[in-house]
């Protein structure tokens, strides 16, 4: 356990000491909050105005949708990043140093692991933070103490559910260059695959279906559902019920798979199984690695 400890502290002290990383590990966050400064916002604001009054409750729940958006694609991107750490390691030969001394392989990639988990939660909860004081700045309020502590407990999930699967998919690859190519069809597919950068009700059916089976797409929603609750009763108070059920069906605050509307606690339950076969896919996968090394 020692040994984790300090594999984690040099790990998170080197992915801090390299600033090119940490910028593109949130690339894609930075293109999405341009995205929406210039016509995202409005876009969904004009389409809620032919149901419902105008009313400054409207912005701060689309700027929670929008929020909720981030905070999923933040868990991914930044996971991500960190990894790049141990493709570094394999190139120049670091991680092949690390086993002179008494470390097991298993060691260093739990190193690696928890080095993800950790930076990708600390990374959130500042964006938590920034974004609230941003929800409070442009006229919305607080989340409640429960509210709050029901997204700690979902960012939490999402970001462990992230660095499993960024684990996997790294395992696949070996040089920093195929590294960089797929970081770069991650963070740009994030943003369609968690309904940020098009509202899924705008999608095909088939995309619509595609988002739906994406296991992190279900931590959009429940975040999105987490910071919302509030300001969905506000703005849809005096229009029709059948609006509020469209607006959360073309925006994937619901999702509607087959006909069928799926309640949260199957997103919960999607979230919970898929980290349980990332968990053992990624140790079946690192044992074939270790074989195949000798």
């Amino acid at each position: 356990m020692e040994a984790i400890v300090s594999l984690v502290g040099r790990n998170s002290k080197v992915f801090r000491r390299d600033k090119t990383s940490v910028f593109f590990s949130l690339l894609s966050v930075i293109i999405v909050i341009v995205l929406y400064a210039l016509f995202l916002q409005k876009m969904q604001v004009d389409s809620i105005k032919q149901v419902t009054e105008a009313t400054p409750q409207m912005i701060t729940m689309v700027n929670e949708w929008l929020i909720a958006g981030l905070l999923s694609m933040i868990a991914v991107t930044t996971t991500l990043a960190s990894f790049g750490l141990a493709i570094k390691d394999i190139e120049t030969k670091a991680s092949a140093d690390f086993l002179t001394a008494p470390v097991s392989r298993a060691a260093i990639q739990m190193g690696y692991v928890l080095n993800a988990f950790i930076i990708g939660s600390v990374f959130s909860f500042i964006a938590l933070i920034g974004c609230e004081i941003y929800i409070v700045a442009t006229g919305g309020a607080w989340l409640s103490f429960t509210s709050l502590l029901k997204v700690v407990g979902i960012l939490l999930l999402s970001v462990l559910l992230a660095s499993l699967f960024n684990v996997v998919i790294v395992m696949m690859v070996h040089t920093l260059n195929a590294f960089s190519t797929l970081s770069t069809i991650v963070g740009t597919l994030l943003g369609f695959l968690c309904g940020v950068y098009v509202p899924i009700g705008a999608l095909p059916s088939f995309a619509q279906n595609i988002i739906m089976y994406f296991p992190i797409s279900h931590t959009t929603l429940l975040l999105r559902n987490a910071f919302m609750e509030s300001s969905l009763t506000d703005v849809f108070a005096g229009a029709p019920a059948e609006a509020e059920e469209q607006y959360k069906l073309m925006y994937g605050v619901t999702y509607k798979l087959h006909d069928n509307v799926l309640s949260l606690s199957t997103s919960y339950i999607i979230i919970a199984v898929t980290i349980a076969v990332l968990a053992v896919l990624s140790i079946t996968l690192f044992h074939r690695r270790e074989k195949r090394l000798g």
